[in-house]
This record gives C-alpha cells, sequence and structure tokens, in this order.
C-alpha cells in the first residue's frame, strides 16, 4: 500500500512538473539577458535592448535564464 502511495505521489509531481515547463514565459534577446518573466508587459522587460520573445518555461531554462524577481 506504501508503495502505491509513493508511486501516485511521484507520478502526480512529475505531471504537475512537466505541464509547468510547458507554460509560455518571455524573454528579452539582448546580450545581457538573464531572466525569464511571467508577463509581456513586466517592467523588468522595459530596459530590453533586444526584442521580447515568447519561449516555453523548459527552453527558458534551459537557456540558463532564473525568474524574474518582480513577476514572480
Amino acid at each position: 500500500m506504501k508503495k502505491l502511495l509513493l508511486s501516485l505521489a511521484l507520478s502526480a509531481i512529475a505531471l504537475s512538473t512537466s505541464s509547468r515547463n510547458d507554460e509560455t514565459v518571455y524573454i528579452c534577446t539582448g546580450p545581457k539577458a538573464e531572466v525569464y518573466h511571467s508577463k509581456s508587459n513586466c517592467r523588468g522587460l522595459n530596459k530590453c535592448s533586444g526584442d521580447v520573445k515568447k519561449v516555453t518555461l523548459s527552453n527558458a531554462i534551459e537557456m540558463g535564464r532564473r525568474a524574474c524577481k518582480i513577476c514572480y
């Protein structure tokens, strides 16, 4: 019974993580940009020297980006 509950819990965590990684986030394509944003109109993107691009959360993480402290 314990193994079944543990298995169900791990499955639920895996499902919630994979759906979160498909979430859309926004990044600045400028050379000094390091973060991703939950909203395209976040004030953290105001000084973006490149373009604002829509990507998945998993792609942003693969690029080495971290979450914005303003909108997250």
